[in-house]
């Protein structure tokens, strides 16, 4: 697979993810780890959609693991409302250039989030929606473009499920501050689970006293621990 180039976010000194596992983690820790397919299968049942929320869409590395993992299910009739959030959106054509690495494996995907996400205009703040039709289902895409505790604070429905993927705590403190997990907590269904790479202690410590009780799992590539929290 080929490295992408321009990976760093200058903004935080930090890569958009890890270039070798960068879909299969993203599978592990914020799908399998949640069990996604069991729950989003409940979904279908019900006739309920099933409400994600993401904490830095970054590059859309998430967006692409998850529609792949979804045709791999075998699943039909899927209705999915994804949640993300991005301070410095990316242009398209950056966008593109990171993720054409993994070309070989999604290249379908990835031209499909390009082109949804060529027909937002990035420089206006607030939500903008985009729908994806796949084989599995509807993915219904709303981006917030500006602040992280914003985007929680303006949401309308509880989420299922979190995916607590920006960059490390070091780089970037602000999207793991106490009261940005403490809005999130408060948007989490009771039941409903988040999970994220970083196992800090205060990210820990500010995921329980947002009403979470926290398991640890085996990480993946070269990271030993994740978390997985479920909201009591």
């Amino acid at each position: 697979m080929l490295i992408p180039s321009n990976l760093v976010n200058e903004k935080f000194d930090d890569r958009y993810f890890d270039v070798v596992n960068a879909l299969d983690e993203a599978q592990q820790i914020y799908f399998k780890n949640n069990n996604l397919i069991e729950r989003i299968t409940m979904g279908i049942e019900s006739k309920t959609t099933f409400v994600i929320g993401e904490t830095g869409f970054g590059a859309g590395r998430l967006v692409i693991s998850l529609m792949e993992f979804m045709e791999k299910s075998g699943l039909k009739n899927i209705s999915i409302e994804y949640n993300s959030v991005e301070l410095y959106p990316l242009s398209p054509e950056r966008m593109l250039n990171i993720l054409d690495g993994f070309r070989d494996r999604v290249g379908e995907g990835i031209d499909t989030l390009v082109e949804a996400y060529r027909s937002i205009d990035i420089t206006v703040a607030g939500w903008h929606s985009m729908k994806i039709q796949q084989s599995f289902g509807t993915l219904e895409l709303n981006l917030w473009i500006g602040e992280a505790l914003e985007m929680v604070e303006a949401l309308e429905k509880s989420c299922d499920v979190w995916f607590l993927d920006g960059h490390s705590p070091k780089k970037n403190p602000s999207i793991w501050r106490p009261e940005l997990l403490m809005e999130i907590g408060k948007k989490t269904k009771t039941g409903g689970t988040c999970s994220t790479f970083t196992v800090a202690g205060a990210v820990k410590s500010a995921l329980m006293e947002a009403g979470f009780t926290l398991k640890k799992f085996p990480g993946c590539g070269g990271k030993k621990q994740v978390l997985q929290g479920v909201k009591c």
